[in-house]
Parts: structure tokens; C-alpha cells; sequence
């Protein structure tokens, strides 16, 4: 039966169905309307899974996604505004209705952003991780297709379906991964322990592809893109554009180093190298180079080559990688 028909008239009494806009592998998004509030609302639905036993967190994971994001108040963060169970097996989030596109819609459309547009979708991500970390959460599913961009300028970050404590349960069984293929950190892919810098390398990741038009690294399977997270660099954004800047290419390698301890500190500090870069382009001749932030030295900074590691225990690696990616 048509999921839109299979669907009581309004949920808990006040929330109508109006028409899908999104569909992911555990949920769909439903464009809906409040009666009791006289509002539009986004309504995710989840998907009930065809094998339960293959993804018994699945619900908890849902419902973590409400409570993460309810603990977020910031406007680069989407609303999250009830979680509600029907008790027949369907679950809904109920969150605030973002007229507006995902970045991945439209990078396909449009190619490679304007660097300042780019920085701009950059900053607010920052600002949204901040508020996040602050309060010990990791998204762990950072990419294009969850920011959503409105008409008026802002980035809004969305699907904390996947996040986790610092220092806490990832409701995955240990070194199962989970997230998207390509914007995976080294140590994600490797299903390795996550800190906030595993957020910051995806978010480099993104701005690498809004910069040149496409993710750093291809494969047949997410588990050969998973891999190559692990294991390569990824490609200065100059070789697949060689017209964008040294000094921005500076900036975003220090987000997408292999060890998160040559990344960023923090999303305030990334937040704060991206803004000055930022601020370089729109007034140059009022730029100060001793005005930038004492951690964003890596705009201008060479990074000096790390020496190869030694790949050891694929197999073992391999078999707890395909556990849980995405494309």
C-alpha cells in the first residue's frame, strides 16, 4: 500500500501528512501541517526495517536523534520540536519546516560554489558544530545532503540520527561504522573511537567537494571509498582547481589531516580560521595578517609530509568496515 494513503489522516491528532520531500535508507521526511499550532512542519517517518534483527537500535537511534538535537538551541541548528510514538510499530519526529534546498542538490546542480559562498555555508557549520560539541554530542554524519540552505543565506544543519556522547554508547556494536562513505573521517572508517575532529574532517570533506564540485575520493563500494579515507590524503582542492588559492588550500587541509591532532581544536577555532580567510576576501585591503586567530596559523602555514604508515590487519578492518556505510 502507498505509504502517503497508509497513513491515519493526522498524527496524534494534529499533525496531517502533506507530501514527501526526502527519503533516506531508515526514514522519510514529510513536508506536514500542525492544526494545533497553524504551521508548516517537517514529519520524519521512520521506516520500519524488512529485517528488525539487522538493525535492533534502529528505533533508539531515532529517538536519541530528538533528544540530541532538542538539547540544541541555535540557528544553524534545525528544530527538532516532539518525538512521538503511535505504539504500531511507527515513530515520528516532528521538526521545524526549512523552506529551502540541501547543499547536495545544489552542488549537483550548479557545479563548484564561489569561495565566499562556500565560506559563509562553512562558518555556520562551525557555529552549529560548536553548539553541539558544547554539549558533548558528535554528529558523526556530517554531509551535503544534511545542510539545508535557505533563501535568505543560512545554513541550517539537520539528522543527528547517528550521534553519539563524548566518552559515551554509539548504540553500535564495537567497531561497526557507521555514516556516509564519503565524508568518513580516518578513524570512523577505521571504526576507530570518535572525538569532536572526527566532525571536522567531514565538514572538510564538504568543503572540499563545494570548492571543486565533487567528494575527494570515488569507488566502486562505500567500503573501497571507506578505505581510502583510512589510508590516502586527500588531494590538495588545487589539483581539481587549480584557480582556488594556496592559502585556501592552506585552510583546508588543516580540517582534513589524518590525525585529528593536526586538525583544528576545536569548530570555535575552525570557525574562526575560516572567518578570517573570510573576512581577507571581502576587505583586502584592510586585512591584517596578525589579526588572524593564534590557531588558524595552518592558513599560511606548510605542513610538513607525514611519513608513510605501514598497512597492517585489512582483513580483520575490512570485515568491520561494511557494517554500517552509506553512499
Amino acid at each position: 500500500m502507498d505509504a502517503m494513503h497508509a497513513r491515519p489522516p493526522l498524527i496524534a491528532g494534529r499533525y496531517e501528512v502533506i507530501t514527501p520531500i526526502a527519503s533516506g535508507g531508515m526514514a522519510t521526511v514529510y513536508r506536514g501541517w500542525d492544526h494545533f499550532i497553524g504551521r508548516y512542519v517537517a514529519i520524519k517517518a521512520l521506516r520500519p526495517p524488512e529485517n528488525p534483527a539487522a538493525d535492533p537500535h534502529g528505533i533508539e537511534r531515532f529517538r536519541r536523534e530528538a533528544q540530541a538535537a532538542a538539547k540544541i538551541a541555535h540557528p544553524n541548528v534545525v528544530v527538532v520540536y516532539d518525538f512521538l510514538d503511535d505504539g504500531d510499530d511507527e515513530q515520528f519526529l516532528i521538526m521545524e519546516f526549512v523552506d529551502g534546498v540541501n547543499l547536495k542538490r545544489l552542488i549537483t546542480q550548479r557545479g563548484p560554489l564561489a569561495i565566499a559562498r562556500t565560506l559563509h555555508i562553512a562558518e555556520q557549520m562551525c557555529a552549529a558544530l560548536a553548539a553541539a560539541h558544547a554539549r558533548g554530542l558528535i554528529h558523526r554524519d556530517i554531509k551535503p545532503q544534511n545542510i539545508l540552505l535557505t533563501s535568505d543565506g543560512r545554513a541550517r544543519l539537520t539528522d543527528f540520527g547517528i550521534v553519539r556522547l563524548v566518552d559515551g554508547d554509539a548504540l553500535t556494536r564495537s567497531g561497526i561504522v557507521l555514516g556516509t562513505a564519503d565524508y568518513l573521517s580516518p578513524e570512523q572508517a577505521r571504526g576507530d573511537r570518535l572525538g569532536p575532529q572526527s566532525d571536522l574532517y567531514s565538514l572538510g570533506v564538504v568543503i572540499f567537494e563545494m570548492l571543486t564540485g565533487a567528494p575527494p575520493f570515488t569507488g566502486e563500494k562505500p567500503v573501497d571509498i571507506a578505505m581510502r579515507h583510512a589510508t590516502e590524503a586527500v588531494p590538495p582542492i588545487t589539483a581539481l582547481n587549480p584557480a582556488l588559492p594556496r592559502d585556501l588550500e592552506a585552510l583546508v587541509r588543516r580540517a582534513v589531516e589524518h590525525d585529528p591532532k593536526r586538525r583544528y581544536r576545536s569548530a570555535v577555532i575552525m570557525g574562526r580560521a575560516i572567518s578570517a580567510y573570510r573576512q581577507k576576501l571581502l576587505h583586502p585591503a584592510a586585512f591584517i595578517p596578525a589579526a588572524l586567530p593564534s590557531d588558524s596559523v595552518g592558513i599560511a602555514r606548510p605542513v610538513a609530509p607525514r611519513p608513510r604508515r605501514k598497512r597492517q590487519g585489512w582483513w580483520g578492518w575490512l570485515a568491520r568496515v561494511t557494517g554500517g556505510l552509506t553512499t
